[in-house]
């Protein structure tokens, strides 16, 4: 285990003690039975993967107090999504996470301190999808530029290896100065992802990457 894959699993322990059973949930009752329901109550940990999943991808609009239940559940959600194991796309769950108002949750910081641990531990493992993590922390925090940094400042070999697969999928979307990203495409990111990709010393970048870039970036 790295040291950044320690760091994460330290950041989400961290987090999982926070875990408390909470009040009545109220829900979707075409969705969810109330044996479900009462589940969700209880301690987050028994709840169930399939139910977990289907939670950590439903909209606001499901629940009487959403911000609550995504808080109860978010440690566990967020394990299973930063160890690969949550059937739910991570730009959704960011997405989730923004409209269950995250930073105003009591212990917000622990929250943040898994996002922080979990872009270092992607850079590092060469089995990660660099690029669905960075649209996952970037709509979840709202910003690209620390993450950006973090890979400016990160020129392992997996690292720039994940760097070539996600200009890949980059500029198979086309015009790069129109990148969105996010499950629903919310974030803006062209402008940024271009002026970072353009100031990155030019030996991080595969000659055919370049030459395509060039012709993305001058048509």
């Amino acid at each position: 285990m790295t040291t950044a894959q320690q760091r994460l699993h330290h950041a989400l322990d961290a987090l999982d003690r926070t875990a408390r059973p909470g009040p009545a949930v109220g829900g979707c009752e075409h969705c969810y039975t109330a044996g479900q329901l009462a589940a969700l109550a209880g301690p987050p940990a028994l709840v169930p993967n399939g139910l977990l999943h289907s939670v950590a991808a439903k909209g606001p609009d499901h629940w009487e107090d959403f911000p609550t239940l995504y808080r109860r559940l978010a440690p566990r959600i967020l394990r299973q999504l930063t160890t690969g194991t949550l059937a739910v796309d991570g730009p959704l769950v960011a997405a989730r996470l923004v409209a269950a108002a995250w930073p105003e949750w009591h212990r917000a910081e622990l929250v943040r301190d898994v996002l922080d641990a979990w872009w270092p531990a992607t850079l590092a493992d060469p089995a990660a999808n660099a690029a669905e993590v960075l649209a996952t922390l970037a709509v979840a925090t709202g910003t690209l530029t620390p993450w950006l940094r973090t890979w400016t400042a990160t020129p392992t070999p997996t690292a720039d290896r994940h760097l070539a697969d996600t200009l890949d999928t980059w500029l198979h979307h086309g015009r790069l100065p129109d990148l969105r990203l996010g499950f629903h495409a919310e974030l803006p990111a062209g402008p940024e992802v271009t002026a970072w990709i353009t100031a990155l010393p030019p030996h991080r970048i595969a000659p055919d990457q370049r030459y395509w870039l060039a012709l993305v970036l001058d048509g």
